[in-house]
């Protein structure tokens, strides 16, 4: 579970918040102004996914003898003076902000090959305990910025850490194992819950571990469990439980003491601080139910329905005065308010002026719209031509001037007379371009075969038609689906950029309305803003490539010499073309001297070879 809420610091004073860009925003609860913002030059591959406070408090300085401080309280007290915060990514590494110069501090990787999920502080022994999917725990050194053990704590991820004394460690993913740091043995396993467990908060009662309980609660789980570390008892279960509506988003709770019971307040993902109060001192049978309800609702107006405003963290101020602190709206900018609760009241609706309402009102004076004065009696001129048409029920495209006989031209009034009727064309059959039975059924049903055959269409207007009737309540959906589907390779996300290009055009009024846009869409900013990160050095590397090219096929035709036209040209023509040619510079005569020497010279020849045979004779 990425983590998207405001974390609150452990004396309220600060809260802080990591958005999914990397972005770390830190906020006085008093006032409820930004104290400082930080945007790392890595935000891209940095991106939140788990927020821990250094816990150590600062010990009070003698007035009277100051004497400094050598060893592990002066190097715990180093840390403390720095206020830093942990932050775990999506890439394995931690980067530890510190609240006091505001400006990153420093950096650890090379520690985890997967996510963090969870980060605690052991400031004095200047040591940080890390969890990832990897399914290891690694221990830094904080000062050095390096790893000083590293061991694998269970055969799937490990998504949550919890400090329960100076040398014991709570650890689930979805069982729950109690460490001991000295010698990185299990002392004990819990049976833990049905999915991850992403939230473990340790309830101390008395100096001994084996008296203090813990919570838990876990994805998709609508309940918290409560747990006590007996390492002398076999019992694997859960002492207590506390029954939710919906999926926990975090919890807080308050320090117990014998003389008042413990006080727990959960927000639930709708946007709800539910409130428990409950001594643990035994086994349930029953889940415990909440106390008091605190929602927050926008201001109605003209009889519509409020719109209800999200709580995105909680903090127990006070619990003898029942005071809570609140905060609420948007991410972005958060309200921070102290209310005052009472267990006699079990449901508490607060009313606030809904953040997405612009803080400008108009003048109501200046605003108004005054229309003037006509006087009844008041007759307009108008040429006749230009009168204004007589009220009708049909509609103006059909409207048509009565035609009389005498205008009617011979073949209008033949087809006037005629009994027999015109044919009727042939029958079209209906138009299959739009797809929304199949995109809300495969939304609906979560088919990605389905939604892989509508996805796969490229026609634009049926991509139109498909977004422009789908229902309303199935944008958002339709939206998550494909920045899910967009994650993968760049040529399997094509497809999808037309029917979320069709979205965003088509429905922009709608999401400009939702609540959640900036969380929802943030994941795609994220992957477009990354993708087009490389495009302003590949288009000055082409524009160099370009250049050379073009220099290159320059210096290759200066050297070839300028191509020029030749000035004349000599075809060589066929032999009955010769012949022709000779046949003009003889002349007719020629040719027949020609044939009869040719004759002459046969019958010479005939006659010397009579002569020698009359000789012979």
């Amino acid at each position: 579970m990425e983590s998207t809420t405001v974390e609150i610091s452990p004396d309220g004073e600060l809260a802080i918040h990591s958005s999914h860009d990397g972005t770390v925003k830190v906020w006085e609860t008093a006032t409820g102004s930004l104290r400082s913002e930080y945007k790392p030059s890595s935000h891209l591959s940095a991106s939140c996914t788990c927020l821990s406070w250094n816990q150590l408090s600062k010990p009070a300085e003698s007035p009277r003898k100051k004497r400094r401080r050598s060893g592990k309280g002066d190097v715990g007290q180093a840390i403390a003076d720095l206020g830093l915060v942990a932050i775990g990514t999506v890439t394995g590494s931690v980067l530890l902000y510190s609240v006091v110069k505001g400006d990153l501090h420093s950096q650890l990787i090379d520690g985890h090959s997967d996510r963090v999920n969870g980060i605690v502080w052991y400031s004095e022994s200047d040591s940080l305990y890390s969890c990832s999917s990897d399914q290891h725990i690694v221990q830094w050194e904080v000062t050095k910025g390096k790893i000083k053990r590293k061991w694998k704590a269970d055969k799937s991820g490990v998504y949550s850490l919890c400090r329960c004394s100076s040398t014991h460690l709570l650890s689930a993913g979805r069982t729950i194992k109690l460490w001991d740091l000295e010698t990185r043995q299990i002392l004990k396993t819990f049976t833990g819950h049905a999915t991850e467990v992403f939230r473990l908060l340790h309830v101390p009662v008395g100096e001994s571990i084996e008296k203090s309980y813990f919570l838990s609660e876990a994805i998709n789980d609508r309940l918290v469990n409560a747990w006590q570390i007996d390492t002398t008892s076999k019992d694997k279960n859960a002492l207590a439980a506390f029954s939710l509506p919906e999926e926990p988003v975090s919890l807080q709770t308050s320090t117990p003491s014998a003389d008042r019971p413990l006080v727990l307040v959960v927000v639930t993902k709708c946007g709800k601080a539910l409130i428990f109060e409950h001594r643990l001192n035994g086994k349930l049978k029953k889940p415990l139910q909440p106390k008091v309800t605190v929602q927050i609702a926008g201001e109605g107006s003209n009889g519509s329905v409020p719109r209800p405003i999200q709580i995105l963290a909680a903090y127990v101020c006070d619990v003898d005065t029942h005071k809570l602190l609140l905060v609420h709206g948007n991410s972005l900018k958060p309200t921070f308010e102290k209310v005052s609760y009472s267990t006699a009241e079990p449901e508490l609706c607060l009313v606030r002026e809904d953040p997405l309402k612009s803080l400008y009102k108009k003048d109501a004076n200046v605003s108004k719209v005054k229309t003037p004065e006509v006087s009844k009696d008041m007759t307009y001129l108008v040429p006749s031509q230009l009168a204004p048409a007589l009220p009708t029920q049909e509609p103006a495209s059909r409207r048509k001037r009565k035609v009389s006989v005498g205008e009617m031209t011979m073949e209008q009034r033949l087809s006037a007379i005629s009994l027999e009727k015109p044919k009727a064309g042939p029958r079209q059959p209906p138009k299959a371009d739009t797809l929304v039975t199949l995109l809300v059924q495969g939304l609906q049903s979560r088919d990605n075969k389905l939604l892989s055959n509508v996805f796969c269409m490229r026609d634009k207007k049926l991509l139109e038609n498909t977004v422009r009737k789908l229902p309303v309540q199935m944008v958002i959906p339709l939206v998550r689906e494909l920045t899910s589907k967009m994650q993968g390779h760049a040529q399997s996300a094509f497809p999808h950029v037309g029917w979320l290009q069709c979205v965003l055009a088509v429905h922009t009024s709608y999401l400009m309305t939702f609540p959640e846009i900036v969380e929802t869409l943030s994941p795609l900013y994220q992957m477009m803003d990354n993708r087009t990160s490389m495009l302003g050095r590949l288009s000055r590397l082409k524009g160099k490539v370009d250049i050379m090219l073009s220099q290159i096929k320059s210096q290759t035709v200066e050297e070839q010499g300028p191509s020029q036209e030749p000035l004349l040209q000599f075809e060589e023509e066929s032999s009955e073309d010769e012949d022709d040619m000779e046949d003009i510079a003889i002349g007719p005569g020629a040719s027949d001297s020609e044939d009869n020497w040719e004759d002459f010279s046969d019958e010479e020849s005939d006659m010397e070879t009579q002569e020698e045979v009359n000789g012979k004779g």
